[in-house]
């Protein structure tokens, strides 16, 4: 969702600040202000985020199964029964991920043509409500039943709702980013690493904002860096103003999305590119409508079939893309050219897709993991005052009622593999980080785990890349035997990843042995060798541009 278009040390620490969290209140005031709108300029004060914000991102799964299907969910009839006797009314936003429900629906508004009403006897009503604060103020009102969103900030807008005794819950998952948020900047910043010195444009308390604190806690860059880097972010109204801050060249770099991340690179030519979006960072932003506790109490019928005439219109435009982008293009005044490239940045997620995300198939709910992360995440902004739980702001049962109607649903993913080192190889997050080997050995010792299980977070949101791991040794020996070792021990972490993280596929990875050739520092003091004994990892892109 857009206004216009994710150590287990740390899970203790994670788990005890949410609870003491309760009696964290001062800043409700500011909380309130914002979430209506009345302070559009707020600046955040909050704690500097760090990686361990993020570890529940590890245990996400790492790929989305190849070629897992819709194969056990658990079938649940719905307790209780009833329908709508009005429209259903949906809020949404200039979105062509909203493309589903509009196609099924045959335009905004409620008509003969529609599905929903053809099929299920039931009329859908889309109305748009682009700023959020409205759009939260008109579903607390209850002038809408169903509203747009991403989960990083469902976990903001729940904490509003629990803070006033309202309940709500996510119902179906339209889309994962693909493409379509990203960061745009001067073509000779390469990597997260290279913000470091340079102003950025984004959006506050956006999955624009999300995005770079996420890539941020990943970087290679030390806490003090990365404080730095958040210092340097210009706040903005909304996406296009930060993509024209960087039109304007009033900043280097800025955060947005689709389409004004591309037209933000056409603005200025061969000196920028996109430096990393959600086409690399695939398992980040996620978008979801949320629906009404009292809409679904008086109506659960409703809300099956609303959920199912989505995933059927996804079918639709499979089948009719052409008639689906004017269809939409007409709904939203985009023109289809705007509707095809904005759909190309995302994936619209059919049935087996919510299955998985919701953890209905068995796996973990990735659903939970992003909204337990984003709420770490806004509490330490300030932005939030009453804990929530991902597994109280959802409701699957209407995903569980449709298990018949797609037997045998496969999530379907472009396979990922590693190729041979490259010089036009860019790798968009370069770290070094110490792993304990046993002297003269590639066994990894005890205490190297917590650094080894948060490759596999990293591999779960870098889904479309390939990860480098490059094995280094000091000059003691001989030259021969520590790139063996090298290599080696660049093939341990590989194997470790690997096996405790089985999704993770095998081929995403580069093992490269360099033995003392890349030394850091000088091999002449314990210090240094100490600092040359390490494994370097650099997040590469499959694809450049």
């Amino acid at each position: 969702m857009r206004l216009t278009p994710f150590a287990k040390a740390f899970i203790t620490i994670v788990i005890l600040a949410v609870i003491g969290y309760a009696a964290w209140h001062y800043k409700g005031h500011e909380l309130r202000k914002w979430a209506t709108g009345s302070d559009k300029t707020a600046t955040a004060t909050g704690t500097a985020d760090n990686s361990a914000d993020f570890n529940a991102l590890k245990n996400a799964p790492a790929d989305p199964s190849r070629d897992a299907g819709s194969n056990g969910v658990q079938t649940v009839g719905l307790t209780g029964s009833g329908k709508l006797n009005r429209p259903l009314v949906v809020a949404i936003n200039t979105w062509a991920g909203h493309s589903p429900g509009i196609v099924f629906n045959d335009g905004l508004e409620a008509g003969p043509a529609s599905q929903y009403r053809k099929r299920f006897n039931m009329d859908v009503k889309f109305v748009l409500i682009e700023d959020p604060a409205a759009k939260l103020a008109a579903f607390r009102k209850g002038d809408v039943d169903i509203m747009w969103n991403t989960v990083d900030n469902w976990a903001r807008e729940a904490s509003i709702l629990a803070e006033n005794n309202q309940k709500a819950r996510s119902i179906v998952m339209q889309d994962w980013s693909r493409g379509g948020d990203g960061i745009v900047s001067l073509s000779s910043i390469k990597s997260i690493e290279e913000l470091k010195g340079h102003k950025i444009s984004c959006t506050q308390f956006t999955p624009s904002h999300f995005l770079i604190l996420y890539l941020l806690s990943q970087s290679g860059l030390s806490a003090a860096d990365r404080a730095d880097v958040e210092k340097n972010i210009i706040f903005t109204q909304d996406a296009p103003a930060a993509a024209a801050m960087f039109k304007a060249k009033q900043v280097d770099a800025a955060v947005t999305w689709e389409p004004d991340l591309s037209a933000a690179v056409t603005a200025r030519g061969d000196e920028a590119h996109v430096l990393v979006s959600t086409s690399a960072a695939t398992n980040i932003i996620a978008d979801t409508l949320c629906a009404r506790q009292d809409v679904i109490d008086k109506a659960p019928e409703t809300m099956r079939d609303f959920v199912h005439g989505w995933f059927e219109g996804i079918e639709m435009i499979k089948k009719d893309p052409a008639g689906a982008y004017n269809l939409v293009g007409h709904a939203l005044k985009l023109d289809t050219d705007t509707v095809s490239g904005m759909l190309s940045g995302l994936k619209l997620t059919p049935y087996a897709d919510n299955a998985q995300f919701y953890g209905l198939t068995g796996g973990k709910a990735h659903y939970e993991t992003l909204f337990d992360t984003a709420f770490v995440i806004w509490r330490k902004k300030g932005l939030v005052t009453r804990p929530v739980e991902a597994k109280d702001w959802a409701d699957t049962r209407f995903i569980q009622a449709l298990a018949a109607e797609y037997p045998g649903a496969t999530v379907n993913e472009p396979k990922v593999a590693a190729k041979a080192p490259s010089s036009t190889d860019r790798a968009i997050i370069n770290k070094q980080i110490q792993i304990h080997f046993t002297p003269g050995s590639d066994e990894i010792m005890a205490g190297s785990e917590f650094v080894l299980d948060a490759l596999g977070e990293t591999m779960t949101s870098f889904g479309n890349t390939y990860l480098r791991v490059e094995g280094n040794t000091d000059a003691t020996g001989n030259a021969t035997q520590n790139l063996t070792l090298s290599e080696r021990r660049a093939l341990a972490v590989k194997n470790y990843v690997t096996k405790n993280f089985p999704n993770v596929d095998p081929n995403r990875f580069q093992t490269i042995g360099h033995g003392s050739k890349n030394p850091i520092a000088e091999n002449q003091t314990e210090a240094g060798r100490q600092l040359n004994r390490r494994t370097d990892i650099k997040v590469v892109l499959t694809t450049e541009k």
